[in-house]
């Protein structure tokens, strides 16, 4: 007869990504902090495509403890498609995800393992730090334009560290899309949720993978993913622009007739210039969304995994 193992009361999944100095530190911290809970866990590394050691020490630590489990992808799918493929094998009633590079303090993990209890699905993780005065700038406007500006309800400051329910990550686990983004599929779900604020740490070592161009590529994501808004202030903003354009006519037109008009060549200048940033910039916010739209009808597999170790084939 066969056995059938329980699951684990909790999983918790981190990311690396060239983190082959961190991955030792990171363990032995979220072993210190999930052994004070005194409950069965697992924790799912997955890593992304890394060019230096770290999935040779992930191999190393799952050899060693079988509570620690390596999910090896072919290459660099980027992290919020390695955080899927990490979700999609947790097995845990609870699913804790974090960054791998310990920006997420996994001492927080007893935290929102206690603050879900209280009949929450999903226990949100905020902090106001960054890296760097740059990063907490762009942080602020990218969160207050999408509430603001595009209307989106959605947690502000929100860190990619959030526990939810296992029905939560089956839910987020059958979400099809290609184009995806942890923040927008969980503001989707919806579900009952609670927020912590916690104290984001820097990089414990080396640089962040994530630079300006792909945090700007990761908000622009996250934009496309939660809203259509964007295309709705194009067509209005072509409205507003063409009725500008109306009474400006009307103006010259007037002048022409009642007063000696010179030509204006600054005048002329700036209209090109305005109605050239116009036109690139609505062109480039319908050329990503026909890129999304091509990227999902490939329907390409959404990531491949080279190796696992712990880790069943049955596991999704």
């Amino acid at each position: 007869m066969r056995t059938t193992i329980p699951p684990p009361e909790l999983s918790i999944v981190a990311t690396i990504y060239n983190s082959a100095e961190i991955v030792d530190q990171l363990l032995f911290r979220i072993k210190a902090a999930v052994d004070s809970l005194q409950l069965d866990y697992e924790i799912i590394l997955v890593d992304d495509g890394s060019r230096d050691n770290s999935s040779f020490i992930m191999e190393k630590q799952s050899l060693a403890d079988l509570r620690v489990k390596s999910l090896i992808l072919s290459r660099n799918f980027g992290q919020q498609i390695a955080m899927s493929a990490g979700i999609m094998y947790a097995q845990g009633k609870y699913v804790l995800i974090m960054d791998g590079d310990l920006q997420n303090p996994p001492e927080a993990i007893p935290t929102l393992y206690h603050k879900i209890q209280e009949d929450h699905d999903i226990v949100y993780a905020i902090s106001n730090q960054r890296n760097n005065g740059i990063d907490k700038l762009t942080s602020w406007i990218f969160w207050k334009f999408l509430r603001s500006v595009m209307g989106i309800n959605i947690i502000r400051s929100q860190l990619m560290m959030r526990i939810m329910t296992s029905k939560v990550a089956q839910l987020y686990s059958n979400y099809p899309e290609r184009i995806r983004t942890v923040a927008a599929i969980t503001h989707d779900i919806g579900m009952r949720h609670a927020v912590i604020n916690i104290h984001n740490e820097k990089r414990a070592a080396g640089k962040s993978n994530y630079n300006t161009i792909k945090r700007l590529n990761l908000a622009i994501d996250v934009l496309i993913d939660l809203s259509n808004n964007p295309l709705n202030i194009l067509f209005y903003s072509g409205i507003l622009v063409l009725l500008a354009t109306v009474i400006a006519g009307v103006d010259y037109l007037y002048l022409y007739f009642t007063h000696s008009v010179q030509p204006g060549f600054t005048t002329l200048v700036l209209l090109i210039m305005f109605f050239g940033s116009i036109n690139l910039i609505s062109l480039g916010i319908l050329a990503r969304y026909i890129s999304n739209i091509y990227t999902e009808v490939k329907c390409r597999p959404l990531f491949l995994v080279r190796k696992k170790i712990n880790l069943s084939d049955d596991a999704i």
